[in-house]
């Protein structure tokens, strides 16, 4: 009886590995070596075609040399930090009116989530076409009400503010689904109890509602700072064939548009691949800081 027990045991074992093995090797070859390669490609000098030289650390010491960099980094935590809190706070606004069972709840619910089921680049495309300086609906409406209509793309001091704008938009529905999720999660009872005590809206709210939501804000803010430090496709619809450079690109510029930038438009894999490096330094950074700093306010039942 052990040797059949043991014998369907390891056969067990063996239909587990065979079925997490497409995504053990999908992360292995599309995450975990792109990363060991792009760290040994950063100490490289390589233009993707021709013999590759070593060059040591020379590759870092060339890009934080380069005001570029220094564009992308400010352009990345200004976009990231700006939308995430941003998206958050009104993702939970939306969630709770999402959540108060009103008339028309599950259509409001799709429309909210429809552009995250939409390719980010017909998103920034729609948006490029929206915000036109000449026959873009956003600046027809803002005349139409005697407001200035800026050049939202070709200023240098709209374009950030623009693609901040795009993303805010875009992102409201997933995290209010994912925030909806929570709140439903939250048991009746803690509410009632909390009325019979005599306790307010809005100390329900905030002693209740958003401690036991903190798990599921936790999870979001970690996402969305990810996300915002990898943004690329909004910025290349943008701005990438428009400009090859000037005041609007420096403007715009983020951290994943430069690792592009180097690779692609100038053939120089080494300094692309040390910015990759940094670029996964950083996050890497803010992360562990997350996850160090979560027990002091994210609460689980």
């Amino acid at each position: 009886m052990e040797s059949k027990k043991k014998f369907h045991f390891k056969a067990e074992w063996k239909w587990a590995y065979l079925f997490i093995s497409p995504m053990v090797i999908g992360t292995l070859i599309f995450g975990i070596i792109p990363i060991f390669y792009s760290a040994a490609l950063s100490l490289l000098k390589w233009d993707g075609m021709g013999e590759a030289v070593f060059v040591g650390l020379r590759n870092f010491s060339k890009i934080f040399a380069d005001k570029k960099l220094q564009y992308e980094l400010r352009n990345t935590l200004i976009y990231t930090f700006t939308v995430v809190p941003v998206t958050l706070l009104l993702s939970l606004g939306v969630s709770n009116l999402l959540n108060k069972g009103l008339k028309l709840t599950g259509m409001f619910r799709v429309i909210y989530f429809l552009p995250n089921i939409v390719m980010p680049v017909a998103v920034a495309m729609v948006w490029r076409w929206l915000l036109n300086s000449k026959v873009g609906l956003v600046n027809m409406f803002l005349k139409g009400i005697g407001l200035p209509a800026p050049n939202w793309i070709s200023d240098p001091h709209y374009i950030l503010p623009s693609l901040i704008l795009i993303s805010i938009w875009s992102g409201i529905g997933y995290n209010a689904i994912i925030l909806l999720a929570g709140l439903q999660g939250i048991s009746p009872a803690l509410y009632e109890a909390a009325k019979l005590d005599g306790a307010s809206g809005r100390q329900v709210f905030w002693k209740i509602t958003v401690p036991l939501l903190t798990p599921s804000l936790f999870f979001l803010s970690t996402m969305n700072i990810m996300n915002g430090m990898r943004v690329f496709d909004i910025v290349y619809t943008f701005i990438g064939k428009a400009d090859q450079g000037g005041p609007i690109l420096d403007a715009s510029r983020t951290l994943v548009f430069g690792i592009y930038e180097r690779a692609f438009r100038f053939m120089n894999m080494g300094d692309a691949s040390a910015e990759a490096v940094v670029l996964f330094a950083l996050i890497s950074v803010v992360t562990v800081i997350q996850f160090k700093f979560q027990d002091k306010w994210v609460f689980y039942e």
